[in-house]
C-alpha cells in the first residue's frame, strides 16, 4: 500500500537523523491536522490557504478597481471570508449540512452512474437535479440518504455554487453603481459592504475548486479498484489542504505574490443559448483540476509530499494556489466591468427624488 504524505513524513524507510524539535513540530502539525479536519467531514485548502487565494486575487486588480475594497479593513474583510462557507460546514445540523456541503465540491466520476457528462450539464441548479432525477428512476438507481446527510453518492454543485456567486456579485456591483449616483451616504455604504462580502463568499468556491481532492470520489484516499497502489489514507485530504505546506514551513508568500499576473476580463462565451453567467468558463476551469487528481496521487506514491523530499509537491500545490488567485481576480474583475446599472433601482431612485422635490 502506499503510504500518504503524512505516514511518510514519520515513517521514511531510510529516515535521516534529524534534530528533536523538528521531529517534535512535525508531530504536532499531524496531529493538529488530525484534530481540526477529521477524516469524514473534509474541507479543501485550509483557512491560511484561502485568505492567501484572496491575497493574491487583491493583488491583481487594477488600479481603478474601486478603491473601497483596498481599505484594510475591507481588505481584511475579504481575506476573512475566504473561510466563511467552511464555517458553515462546521454546524452539525444536518439541515445545513445538506444545503452546504455539495456546493464545496463536483465529483466528476459520480456523474458516470448517472450516464451524465460534463458538456450534457444543464448551467441552472435545478435543471441539473432533474437530470439526475429522471436517471435515477430510469436506471433504478438508490437514493442518496445512505449517510446523516441525505448526499451520499451526490455528484455536488460547486459550478453552480460558483457561477450563482459570481452573478450575486454581478447584481451587487450593479445596484452600488446606481446608489453611488443616486442614493443616500448609508445606501452607498451598506452596497460597499455587499460588495465586499459577495467578493469574499466567491472567493472560498473557486478556492475549492482549485484543490484537486474536490472534483473526484477519490477526495479523501483512493477508493474503488486501485491497480497502481495509491494511498488509501483518510488522512489526505487534510494533508493536502494545509498540513504538508505547513509541515515544511508554509507557502512562499512573497515569491508567489510577486508573480501575480493583471486581472483580465473573461472572453464571452460564443454561445449564450444554454448559458447563464460564466457556467462554461467555470466547468472548464473545474474539469483541469480533475486531469491533475491522478498526478496529485503519483507525487504522494513517489514521496514528493513528504518534508523529507518537498520540493515537487510544494511547486505542485503553490502552482494551485497562483492558478486559484489569478481565476479570482479574473472572476472579480469581470464581474465590476459586466455589471449593467440597476434600471429598477434607477427608476425607484429617481420617483423617490421626485417626490422630495
Amino acid at each position: 500500500m502506499g503510504k500518504t504524505g503524512e505516514q511518510l513524513s514519520v515513517a521514511s524507510p531510510l529516515p535521516r537523523p534529524q534534530p528533536f524539535l523538528v521531529i517534535l513540530r512535525r508531530f504536532i502539525v499531524f496531529i493538529l491536522v488530525g484534530l481540526l479536519i477529521g477524516p469524514a467531514d473534509v474541507h479543501a485548502w485550509d483557512y491560511l490557504r484561502h485568505r492567501f487565494v484572496n491575497q493574491l486575487a487583491l493583488a491583481s486588480l487594477p488600479k481603478n478597481f474601486p478603491a473601497f475594497v483596498r481599505t484594510a479593513t475591507n481588505t481584511e474583510r475579504i481575506l476573512f471570508l475566504g473561510g466563511e462557507p467552511d464555517r458553515w460546514r462546521n454546524q452539525r445540523d444536518r439541515a445545513l449540512r445538506h444545503l452546504n456541503s455539495p456546493d464545496h465540491y463536483l465529483d466528476i466520476e459520480d456523474l458516470e452512474p448517472y450516464q451524465l457528462k460534463p458538456a450534457q450539464l444543464s448551467h441552472f441548479r435545478y435543471e441539473y437535479v432533474e437530470q439526475m432525477a429522471a436517471a435515477r428512476v430510469r436506471l433504478k438507481l438508490p437514493l442518496p440518504n445512505e449517510n446523516a446527510d441525505r448526499i451520499k453518492g451526490h455528484p455536488g454543485f460547486l459550478p453552480w455554487a460558483i457561477n450563482e456567486n459570481y452573478l450575486k456579485l454581478v447584481s451587487a456591483f450593479s445596484y452600488l453603481k446606481v446608489f453611488e449616483e443616486m442614493g443616500t451616504p448609508q445606501e452607498i455604504a451598506n452596497a460597499r459592504a455587499n460588495v465586499v462580502y459577495r467578493m469574499g463568499i466567491l472567493s472560498h468556491f473557486i478556492g475549492d475548486a482549485s484543490q484537486p481532492l474536490h472534483t473526484t470520489r477519490h477526495f479523501n484516499g483512493w477508493v474503488g479498484d486501485n491497480p497502481k497502489d495509491y494511498t488509501v489514507s483518510r488522512r489526505f485530504h487534510s494533508w493536502i489542504d494545509g498540513g504538508f505546506l505547513e509541515a515544511i514551513g508554509g507557502h512562499d508568500e512573497k515569491t508567489l505574490l510577486a508573480k501575480v499576473r493583471p486581472a483580465k476580463r473573461l472572453a464571452t462565451p460564443e454561445s449564450t443559448d444554454d448559458a447563464s453567467g460564466r457556467f462554461q468558463a467555470v466547468m472548464q476551469y473545474i474539469l483541469g483540476q480533475h486531469a491533475l487528481v491522478e498526478p496529485l496521487y503519483q507525487l504522494n506514491k513517489e514521496g514528493d509530499l513528504s518534508p523529507d523530499k518537498p520540493a515537487k509537491g510544494k511547486a505542485f500545490l503553490q502552482a494551485q494556489l497562483q492558478k486559484s488567485g489569478s481565476v479570482l481576480g479574473d472572476m472579480w474583475f469581470t464581474a465590476w466591468q459586466e455589471a449593467p446599472p440597476d434600471k429598477y433601482l434607477q427608476s425607484y431612485l429617481a420617483k423617490r427624488k421626485l417626490k422630495k422635490e
